[in-house]
């Protein structure tokens, strides 16, 4: 279980990567296809339409700065990991940091972490 742990852990840390790097490839890997996040404003959006606008720039991550990360579940199958982070970014034209918490949903597929959806919200 330590490193089922640990790769959980270091998926959230490849999501924060990915998302500052604006890489949506790297990103789009560890996102299940059927994946969604629920905003801190409510707004659920689908895998597709995230990366299209962080590619776009409507949402432009600057920096994440990790705070606190745990495991709240943890099976062979499923994993739930609140992640804490101070998020430098603009969002639809407007700028701040944001004390950004993410609760990831994992699974494993195929032998690896895939992130389902993710919720996010201010801590």
């Amino acid at each position: 279980m330590i490193d089922l742990k640990q790769d959980a852990i270091e998926m959230y840390r490849k999501h924060n990567k990915y998302m500052v790097d604006a890489d949506i490839e790297q990103l789009g890997s560890l996102l299940d296809d059927d994946f969604h996040l629920v905003h801190m404003t409510g707004m659920v959006q689908s895998k597709q339409k995230w990366l299209s606008e962080i590619q776009s720039g409507q949402m432009h991550y600057y920096s994440s700065t990790e705070e606190h990360v745990t495991i709240t579940e943890l099976t062979a199958n499923q994993a739930i990991l609140v992640g804490q982070s101070q998020v430098d970014a603009s969002i639809h034209g407007s700028r701040n940091t944001w004390p950004l918490q993410l609760i990831l949903h994992l699974s494993m597929i195929d032998g690896h972490w895939m992130i389902m959806h993710i919720d996010a919200s201010m801590y």
